[in-house]
């Protein structure tokens, strides 16, 4: 079972005009939580909830979000997975609540007198002891080990273990982590000893978390240069500030411990992209001159399956950059070729809308999605428009290339598009 942290507590009861509005609530804890976490803080954003407004907050790249939940009248509950990261980011958490809970009035229920499976299972946050937290962390790793082994006897592929929803990577491997593939050998080891697995979590370190020690600022960016970076200059500021990130925390953590294992010939890419040059850089290139050769990190060398809104899903290149924009569509491009897929109002009721009139000329059947097609432009723009169902599902697909060579690309990843919830 994962390590969850499920708070639950009440704020604003000594105020003589009764608890703060939830939304109002809500945004003094985002104010607060940049200014306290800003060093780890990865976004924020608010949604609404069936108990009351609810603000997401990333706090590491390995991380699912923390969701903060204002249900009125001064209730907040809180609830966040830490498995994904380590025992270091469960100790950061539980520091960063107790101290939210101090600035901004709220009081914490004891676990005692609320209900079954309310508090921390490690039991730091309430008592202090941080020596439950390693152990809780590699009995659900020696579980989660057993059940990919499990999983792949019964003749499946394509495992991964704590990767953030909305994104799936082709890459080889038995299971696929934030800090890397691992093999079966690797997974038999840690189902016999979880220890030998220790390697897979970001941020082990738990003493000293008031800030990161070098391994911890180590994994972090090794967490980004896995998952998120794109191998290529960036094309949005999104992306730049990404790169600006990785090359902060290796130089922080060089500069801490030289001793670990630096991806130097990433490092160097990642250098390149920013224009950065300098003594650290011909350090950097150095390094990455001696480092062994094989293949360079990162998941996003390849191809990426992306969960799209309205339960879609498409594969693409993972150097396209990506978008959500204000009309509900979807973008994914680069210099030479976009993406787009724009979810439309389901079939059933629906008059047909202007793409019905187009002269399709590629037919699709999938296993769960069909669709037609039709390619228009001349060399230098071309652009294939296809309209997809799924059941009572569809979508418009628009993929536009420059070079006539790419045509079977686009054709493929139209095809690609799937829908996982299909009638």
């Amino acid at each position: 079972m994962a390590v969850k942290v499920l708070l639950a507590g009440w704020y604003g009861q000594d105020d003589a005009s009764g608890p703060e509005a939830p939304h109002a609530w809500l945004r003094r804890v985002a104010g607060w939580l940049h200014e306290e976490a800003d060093g780890f803080l990865e976004s924020s954003r608010v949604i609404e909830g069936h108990q009351g407004p609810i603000l997401l907050v990333r706090l590491h790249p390995a991380a699912d979000d923390v969701a903060i939940v204002a249900a009125g009248q001064g209730r907040v509950v809180v609830s966040a997975n830490t498995s994904m990261v380590g025992p270091g980011y469960h100790r950061y958490l539980c520091d960063l609540l107790h101290a939210l809970g101090e600035a901004l009035g709220v009081d914490w229920a004891d676990p005692a007198i609320t209900t079954a499976g309310v508090g921390d299972p490690t039991g730091y946050f309430h008592t202090g002891d941080a020596s439950g937290i390693a152990p809780r962390m590699l009995t659900w790793l020696r579980d989660m080990a057993a059940r990919v082994l499990e999983y792949r006897q019964q003749g499946h592929s394509g495992a991964s273990l704590s990767l953030r929803a909305g994104r799936g990577f082709a890459h080889p491997g038995a299971v696929l982590t934030p800090l890397g593939p691992r093999d079966e050998a690797w997974l038999r080891a840690v189902k016999d000893d979880p220890m030998t697995g220790r390697d897979v979590f970001p941020w082990w370190e738990v003493e000293g978390t008031e800030d990161m020690g070098p391994a911890a600022r180590l994994g972090w960016a090794l967490s980004r240069i896995w998952t998120d970076v794109v191998w290529r200059p960036p094309l949005l500021e999104e992306e730049r500030q990404r790169l600006r990130e990785v090359a902060r925390m290796l130089e922080q953590a060089w500069r801490g411990d030289p001793s670990l294992a630096y991806p130097w010939r990433e490092w160097q890419q990642v250098l390149g992209y920013l224009g950065v040059g300098g003594t650290l850089a011909e350090e950097v290139s150095r390094r990455a001159a001696e480092a062994p050769t094989g293949p360079l990190l990162g998941y996003r060398r390849g191809v990426v399956q992306v969960t799209l809104p309205e339960g879609w899903e498409i594969q693409i290149p993972g150097s396209l950059a990506e978008q959500r924009l204000a009309d509900g569509s979807w973008v994914a491009r680069d210099h030479r070729r976009s993406v787009r897929v724009l979810p439309l109002d389901d079939a059933e009721g629906i008059a047909p809308g202007p793409e019905q009139d187009l002269p399709y000329e590629f037919q699709h059947r999938g296993e769960r999605v069909q669709g037609r097609a039709t390619l228009q432009g001349a060399p230098g723009e071309y652009r294939l428009t296809a309209l997809c169902e799924s059941g009572g599902h569809r979508a418009l697909c628009v993929v536009s290339f420059e070079d006539a060579e790419e045509q079977d690309w686009a054709l493929g990843t139209w095809r690609s598009l799937d829908h996982a919830v299909a009638a």
